[in-house]
């Protein structure tokens, strides 16, 4: 397993999916409660018990930060939006800027690692449920 940062384009990937479609943030700002789900079946390791874990909030906004360096890395034909993620981390009350050090960080890094496991599938499953046609957050991944 390579060593991942989240820092340059993959954190301003993570970033940008938030913001990438106007219509998006309307219905976000209008369902204040409502979260992303669960990304294509990552899980951090057992052993990755970390605080971000016991707030569902900044585990779904790490999630989301990890899918984005995922997608960013290893799905040649897709890139995450940066201004899109940027908008739906701060729409679960998590501080964007929160990803880039500490647990966040680290448990973001751990998801990209649990993604890694099945690269073809986890690609086709992040565009599916975060693309532009995304079931959960669309426009999150978009086409390079």
């Amino acid at each position: 397993m390579r060593a991942v940062r989240l820092s340059g384009p993959i954190s301003a990937g993570l970033l940008g999916l938030l913001m990438a479609q106007p219509h998006a943030q309307a219905q976000t700002a209008a369902q204040p409660q409502a979260q992303p789900q669960a990304q294509p079946e990552a899980q951090p390791p057992a052993q990755a018990q970390d605080p971000a874990a016991a707030d569902p909030r900044r585990n779904q906004a790490a999630k989301l930060a990890g899918l984005a360096g995922f997608v960013n890395l290893e799905c040649p034909g897709l890139r995450s939006d940066p201004a899109r993620l940027k908008q739906t981390v701060e729409a679960l009350g998590v501080d964007a800027a929160s990803l880039e050090t500490g647990d966040l960080h680290l448990t973001a890094t751990r998801y990209i690692a649990a993604y890694q496991k099945d690269v073809a599938a986890n690609c086709r499953k992040a565009e599916a449920t975060f693309g532009p046609q995304g079931s959960i957050v669309p426009g999150l991944i978009v086409p390079r």
